[in-house]
């Protein structure tokens, strides 16, 4: 047998498998096709194509809803009004001394108040002297000197510091009179002597809080003479 005999037999055998399958022989269900699917519809005669028309008749014959107020909607509650914010007063103490700042910051605190405290650099007088030179022995010198130059009033500074040892001629509470003391110093011929000007801190202390807290704190204020009102 050639082998184009072969196939030729091979090709129908598959074609007569084919055939059988299909019209169910071989025991599987045979193959729908669309005209039996059309016969198994249920009530097909019922079907048909609607026209354009036909739908605007349709939605024509819908009820449409009754007429009447759009819904309510429910408005929010009013928000409540913010608090009125508690009026504050303000109160300032000047010129203190460091240690008064420091007792009025303690008893301001205490009371659960926070202050602001601001510090200065102030003149508080005008040294007229000598500076040191020399230790004990070139202050001695000098004092002598001076008294000769018919300089009566100095002293010698013993304290420990930059200062110790320097002759002090006077301590004046404003420029003018330190200015006068050097001039007549100068004519008696003393040359060597300077304005030196000593200064102070002083402080400043700020508090603004309600005015019932103010009251309790106020009450018996050692210091009301340096106290005043201030802006809050």
């Amino acid at each position: 047998m050639t082998t184009l005999r072969f196939f030729l037999i091979l090709l129908l055998l598959l074609n007569a498998l084919a055939f059988a399958a299909i019209q169910g022989w071989l025991g599987t269900a045979p193959v729908r096709g669309e005209p039996e699917r059309i016969t198994n519809q249920l009530h097909p005669e019922r079907i048909r194509l609607q026209h354009e028309g036909d739908v605007r008749q349709v939605l024509a014959a819908a009820p449409t809803p009754p007429p009447g107020p759009a819904p309510e909607v429910e408005n929010p509650p009013p928000a409540s009004p913010a608090p009125a914010p508690i009026p504050l007063q303000c109160q300032a103490w000047d010129k203190l001394t460091t240690p008064e700042a420091d007792q009025l910051s303690a008893r301001l605190r205490a009371a659960g108040l926070n202050a602001q405290r601001e510090s200065v650099e102030v003149p508080a007088s005008w040294w007229v002297r000598i500076p040191p030179d020399g230790g004990r022995e070139g202050a001695e010198r000098r004092a002598r000197e001076l008294r000769a130059q018919g300089v009566t009033d100095l002293f010698i500074v013993q304290e420990a510091g930059p200062n110790q040892y320097a002759v002090s001629l006077g301590l004046f509470k404003n420029p003018s009179s330190a200015n006068v003391q050097l001039t007549q110093l100068r004519s008696k011929g003393v040359r060597n002597a300077s304005i030196v000007v000593r200064s102070t801190t002083e402080h400043r202390i700020t508090l603004r809080a309600e005015a019932d807290r103010l009251s309790s704190v106020l009450a018996g204020d050692p210091w009301s003479q340096r106290r005043a009102s201030c802006q809050p």
